[in-house]
């Protein structure tokens, strides 16, 4: 039995007694929707199904798919599709919605190319009026496009899947920064994982008035990375060129609403419906020709109910042993209705998350890879369904095999049968459930070995149940064909990073087979093509190292799975200025020194400084951060890159009162001593041995030794003095020094220290005496 029939066997034991599931009628990443009969209320109903994969992806997706259904069954508005109820039963999870007779936007303009401009219009103002309503209401749709705008059988629009992409942003479905939506249809804000909002909504309903009006969408990019670059930076090609006798009103609308920036697009969807402006055609006029669109389907709800009817099975049953009552003496004959889509002549992106390949991977094993996703109907609410009458209890389980061992990737059919007191096989519905999920799930009876270990795998049918032991082991190799699957293909969480250089954001690929499914067992080798712009480790963590584009690549089994890295200039952290107090006399001047550095200490070079004083009339700066003292006073001088500032406190003093009769005053030493702590601080960035020895003539051999030791072992070494405790007596000076260096050891590391640095003059020279 293939997973496509597995899953409707399993849908119908669930809802027996209810529904009369008819069959598939569409499907897509997240779920699979069914044509079903209301046996209560006699009604033709849509029963969409949460894929089973994908709550074992995320254990906490189906209290968000119950929450998000009953969000927009909340939602009243005519041409919003009516969501009946919400239910679950084991492992399955679905809401029942109106079931529309009639086709979608997608199967319009994929037939009839560009619409009439009164027929987009319309189209518009109805879908457009629900967003904006729904927007009022706090909800968000987060995937418009026209597979989820349905024209039902009386020309009126109807918008679906409120609430259903937001259900996919688990942590175990997007990853870290993941997104949801259709590519094609996607807000550059959805691209980048930002924040969304109305605006998402506004700008992917443009795209849709772009489709009804051109004929396509304005970006169709032959990789999802194509596509998200250009709904990021290229601007679409103008709907006035592309369709002439568009209304400059309406051209400029659409455009509008398809902004980069979201503050660039209209305030709400309802101040972009304003701004459309009146057309020649009449509503009226408008909807007699959609629902001559909706007319020209080609299939009818009969010939769908004919290719999903089961063999033998009456539409509408009742359990095997219950009381019947009068049955209907003719079949259920549904009038016409289209199917929701048609085979597209182009490509069209399936709704996805990003990173869209594991969802695919887990999805695998349901085999779910149909047409798109259709949009329907509802089912009534429990309370008005009459139960049926009860058989008799059942009061033993058989289980066979009794006992299962499996690979991981692999399943297998268990098969349970239900006794009466007498041991007779009864016709009884059966439930089944895993207790150990992680290791293996069950679906309808069918097992799915998922990580290696041993679950326990229970049937149950009223008060009785039976337990199976299912061993999963680690798949071997493959020694004959067939053995074990072949390795299909890598998926990779990512296809492009955006990342600063000293960043880290971990990548994830896994080994998929033929059917979709995780090979545990294959190792993961990753390059990078351009190391000196991002490194990636063996697990995956890229880093970045410069700016520039790099591609990781991931390799197993004799396949490849790549990812673009684009990788920033990291940004300034702090700005270290040397010295921060300093003091110079009316009219002298005294040099700063101010570096860049990132946020992990190393050194940035080439970034702008920009400097000024907190009061030029007592110290005034240049743009290279050289200080002159203008009147006695103190002020702030301040350094600036990128936003990041420090600042150094200056105090100019005025000169003393000299008597003509009085010798010259010396002049201040304070600047020269500085500038010889200065030169032994670059000679120690130098990493030269020599030029330090030059400028230390106190440097013992020892000390040698340890400071070549310690230059052979580290890179990118900068030094940075701050707050000098400078004390001049005569021809001798000391200064008290706080050191911080700055380097790599395979990281980045820091190390701070105070130095205690002795200076003599002599021919009026300062020089270093000695340094502890």
């Amino acid at each position: 039995m293939g997973g496509e029939q597995r899953l409707l066997e399993a849908l119908r034991a669930a809802t027996l007694g209810e529904y009369e599931i008819l069959g598939e009628i569409g499907r897509g990443g997240m779920a699979v929707v069914f044509l079903a009969y209301d046996i209560a209320l006699e009604r033709k109903v849509a029963l969409k199904l949460m894929s089973p994969a994908l709550m074992l992806m995320d254990p906490a997706i189906q209290a968000r798919f119950k929450r998000e259904a009953r969000t927009a069954a909340a939602l009243s508005h005519p041409h919003i599709i009516p969501v009946y109820a919400v239910k679950d039963s084991d492992d399955l999870v679905y809401f029942v919605m109106k079931y529309i007779e009639g086709r979608s936007l997608e199967a319009v303009i994929d037939e009839t190319g560009p619409l009439p401009v009164a027929v987009a219009v319309t189209i518009l103002q109805q879908a457009g009026g629900a967003l904006a309503y729904a927007h009022r209401k706090g909800v968000i749709h987060r995937d418009v496009k026209p597979g989820n705008i349905m024209l039902d059988e009386e020309g009126w629009v109807v918008v679906s899947d409120f609430g259903i992409a937001k259900v996919a942003q688990g942590e175990a479905l997007t990853a870290t920064g993941g997104v949801i939506g259709t590519p094609a249809y996607m807000s550059p804000e959805q691209c980048q994982g930002l924040e969304i909002g109305g605006a998402t909504d506004q700008y992917a309903l443009g795209i849709v008035a772009y489709e009804m009006l051109a004929g396509r969408p304005p970006f169709e990019g032959e990789t999802m990375v194509n596509l998200i670059y250009d709904h990021c930076h290229t601007p679409p090609e103008p709907i006035g060129e592309l369709r002439p006798e568009c209304p400059p009103d309406l051209a400029a609308t659409v455009m509008r609403m398809l902004a980069k920036q979201a503050s660039d697009r209209f305030p709400t969807i309802d101040d972009a419906l304003a701004a459309i402006g009146p057309v020649e055609e009449t509503p009226d006029e408008a909807r007699t020709q959609m629902l001559t669109f909706v007319q020209k389907a080609p299939t009818t709800t009969e010939q769908l109910i004919e290719k999903f009817r089961t063999p033998g099975r009456p539409l509408t049953p009742a359990p095997a042993s219950a009381p019947r009552g009068p049955t209907k003496a003719t079949p259920l004959t549904p009038a016409p209705v289209a199917t929701s889509k048609q085979p597209a002549p182009k490509m069209r992106w399936a709704a996805i998350g990003i990173p869209f390949v594991i969802v695919a991977s887990v999805l695998g094993w349901l085999a779910l890879q149909g047409p798109g996703e259709a949009d329907s109907g509802t089912a009534a609410d429990p309370a008005t369904v009459a139960a049926p009458a009860p058989a008799a209890t059942p009061n033993a389980i058989d289980i066979t095999p009794s006992a299962v061992s499996l690979d991981v990737g692999a399943q297998t059919a268990l098969t349970a049968t239900a006794r009466d007191a007498g041991g007779q096989v009864m016709d009884a519905p059966v439930t089944w459930e895993s207790h150990d999920p992680a290791v293996a799930t069950v679906t309808g009876g069918v097992v799915t070995a998922f990580a290696a270990g041993t679950a326990r795998v229970t049937a149950r049918s009223g008060p009785s149940s039976a337990t199976v032991t299912v061993l999963v082991s680690a798949p071997r190799p493959a020694t004959s064909a067939g053995a074990s699957p072949a390795a299909a293909r890598i998926a990779m969480s990512a296809v492009e990073v955006n990342a600063r250089v000293g960043e880290s954001t971990p990548l994830r690929a896994d080994v998929l087979d033929a059917r979709g499914q995780i090979m545990r067992d294959q190792r993961i080798t990753w390059n990078s093509t351009a190391p000196s712009v991002a490194t990636v480790s063996s697990d995956g963590r890229v880093t970045g190292r410069g700016p520039g584009t790099a591609t990781v690549i991931a390799s197993a089994a004799g396949l490849t799975a790549t990812a673009r890295i684009v990788v920033g200039a990291a940004p300034v952290g702090a700005v270290d200025i040397v010295p921060r107090t300093v003091t110079v006399q009316t009219g002298e001047a005294i040099q700063l020194q101010a570096t860049t550095r990132d946020n992990d200490g190393g050194e940035l070079r080439d970034r702008a400084i920009t400097w000024r004083s907190s009061d030029p009339s007592v110290a005034q700066v240049s743009g290279t951060g050289r200080i002159t003292g203008a009147a006695a006073g103190t002020a702030r001088i301040t350094a600036e890159s990128e936003g990041i500032a420090s600042q150094a406190s200056v105090t100019v003093e005025a000169p003393a009162a000299v008597s003509r009769a009085a010798p010259d005053a010396p002049a201040d030493p304070r600047p020269s001593i500085l500038a010889e702590i200065d030169r032994y601080r670059q000679a120690i960035a130098s990493e030269d041995i020599a030029r330090l020895r030059s400028v230390d003539p106190s440097m013992t051999a020892e000390r040698q030794r340890s400071w070549e030791q310690f230059f052979d072992a580290v890179t990118e070494l900068t030094a940075t003095f701050s707050d000098i405790d400078l004390q001049v007596a005569g021809d001798r000076a000391t200064a008290r020094v706080s050191a911080t260096y700055h380097f790599r050891v395979g990281r980045p590391q820091t190390q701070e220290t105070t130095l205690t640095i002795e200076l003599r003059q002599s021919g009026g020279q300062w020089r270093i005496a000695s340094v502890n």
